[in-house]
């Protein structure tokens, strides 16, 4: 533990089981005032249930909580706010047809007399909180007209009313744009001016290290240890968290390539979709490389038959297919990982079992029925090859770890003879063991002959575990590079446009 100054929050051999399921050993951790101190690990290592019981969602089994020097009893979330712990989810509640001050006040409105709403004081309160962060928003706008980074700073705001010494933000850039990020970081600037302290999870280590002053790493349901994060390097970090060297990140095998799978010949579709061609061989992970809006997986979802085909041809080993839905698309061969898992890829409300044979019913069925023994050996058979994290097949897919949720939507795939797989961003949000498990199966997948089409906007996981990378710009693709022979600067140049000649011939002689 590090010493020097003034410490804000101490857990003291922190005990927390599950059943038998142990989640918490002898967590001791310390978090000075005043610094940006970042809690990682992998999905299971235990970050959420330690963040759970220092806000009072969960009840530890044994160990103690120190505020500013104090011993506190957290039993509830009510009971952590008092002690001044404020957190910010990665899924922000918010109302959309509410202005910023009701949400801004949801759930702790100011009561004015006659029991009615106190408006003039709350808006006032929150026009403060908007002039000390800086916010290009007034507090009368309504939510639904709001970015998703203004949302987030909606929910910061929220949470400054409540005057935190302790502000805890849960993997708050996974859906912000660069810009959106940059102004986040001014923020928590501005926080550690003002005296808050901050716990800042991410599964982004460019972030941690620009933007943290210490560094405490899970693994295991222990502390691994906790480091000024100027003294670290991103190999030791990874080391610390999966007990491995960052050059067994990438699991690239080489697979045999043999006949096209997919072939998209000039094909449109919506607005973002202008005349995309490319091919695609069994064995084979193609990367699609490109920025927000330049019609990556709006592609993916044409050949899917989630979106409208306006023109153009696609085949299926060898044969003539124009997918109406995503039915005949599966019928067909073609699976679909989507990028956002919460809402498009898992049921929160149902169990792993009754998940994983959401996409191949017939297969786990006699006569309709599900097959009990069949479920049982196919569940044991998914979760070891894909490590996933869980009681039993019987747990809510809601309550596993978003990289755990990530390996439950790949899994459901995996019982049918399916031969392209699309992965839309499969790795967004999850933590680097999970990652190196999302590309392990990808591996595994071209190895037995599918083709893999690989959506990314991490160029550095895309030039680590693909054979080729398409570059799209503006509903194009308009360079294409063997994985191996090109590195990260290159792709960037290209998916911002490269120079407009170049880039144009590029499209007109690609494929």
């Amino acid at each position: 533990m590090m010493t020097g100054s003034k410490i804000l929050l101490e857990c003291k051999n922190i005990y927390k089981s599950f059943g038998k399921n142990i989640v918490l050993q002898d967590i001791c951790l310390q978090v000075k005032k005043g610094e940006v101190h970042a809690l990682l690990g992998q999905n299971g290592a235990g970050k959420s249930t330690l963040v759970k019981i220092i806000t009072g969602v969960y009840s530890m089994n044994s160990g103690e909580i120190w505020v500013d020097g104090q011993e506190v009893k957290l039993n509830s979330p009510k009971d952590s706010e008092k002690a001044g712990i404020a957190i910010i989810h990665q899924d922000q509640q918010l109302v959309p047809f509410f202005d910023v001050t009701r949400n801004a006040f949801l759930g702790s409105e100011i009561i004015g007399k006659g029991r009615s709403l106190n408006f003039r004081k709350m808006k006032a309160m929150v026009d403060d909180k908007l002039s000390m962060i800086e916010a290009d928003f007034t507090s009368d706008r309504q939510i639904s007209t709001l970015s998703v980074g203004q949302r987030e700073q909606v929910a910061i705001i929220s949470a400054l009313l409540k005057n935190p010494k302790l502000l805890i933000l849960d993997e708050p850039t996974a859906s912000l744009s660069n810009r959106e990020i940059e102004k986040l970081f001014e923020i928590i600037g501005k926080l550690k001016e003002e005296g808050v302290t901050v716990i800042y999870i991410s599964h982004h280590l460019d972030e941690i290290f620009r933007i943290t002053d210490s560094i405490t790493v899970l693994r295991d349901s222990r502390v691994q240890g906790t480091f000024p994060t100027n003294t670290l390097e991103h190999k030791d970090v990874v080391n610390l968290m999966i007990g491995k060297e960052l050059k067994d990140f990438y699991p690239k095998e080489e697979t045999e390539k043999s006949d096209v799978v997919l072939e998209i010949s000039d094909l449109y579709s919506g607005n973002l979709v202008n005349g995309v061609s490319f091919k695609l061989r069994r064995g084979e992970i193609l990367g699609l490389a490109g920025l927000i809006g330049a019609g990556r997986t709006e592609t993916m979802l044409a050949v899917y038959g989630a979106q409208k085909i306006k023109s153009g041809t696609i085949k299926v080993d060898g044969r003539p297919f124009s997918p109406r839905n995503p039915l005949e698309a599966c019928k067909a061969g073609v699976a679909f990982i989507p990028e956002d898992r919460r809402n498009e890829g898992i049921v929160a409300q149902m169990d792993i079992g009754e998940n994983l044979s959401l996409a191949t019913t017939n297969l786990w069925a006699k006569r309709g029925i599900i097959d009990k023994k069949l479920e049982n050996d196919r569940f044991d058979k998914i979760r070891d090859a894909l490590n996933i994290v869980c009681t039993g097949k019987k747990q809510l897919v809601g309550e596993l770890s978003g990289g755990n949720q990530q390996k439950v939507v790949i899994g459901r795939w995996m019982t049918g003879d399916f031969k392209v797989f699309v992965f839309d961003q499969p790795t967004t949000g999850v933590d680097i063991g999970a990652k190196t498990e999302i590309y392990r199966q990808m591996v595994a997948l071209a190895k037995k002959g599918c083709g893999i089409v690989f959506i990314s906007s991490e160029n550095e996981e895309l030039i680590g575990i693909c054979d080729r990378i398409a570059v799209m710009t503006k509903g194009k693709i308009v360079k294409e590079f063997e994985a191996g022979q090109t590195a990260e600067h290159d792709i960037l140049y290209w998916a911002a446009g490269g120079e407009a000649d170049a880039a144009l011939k590029e499209a007109n002689n690609f494929g």
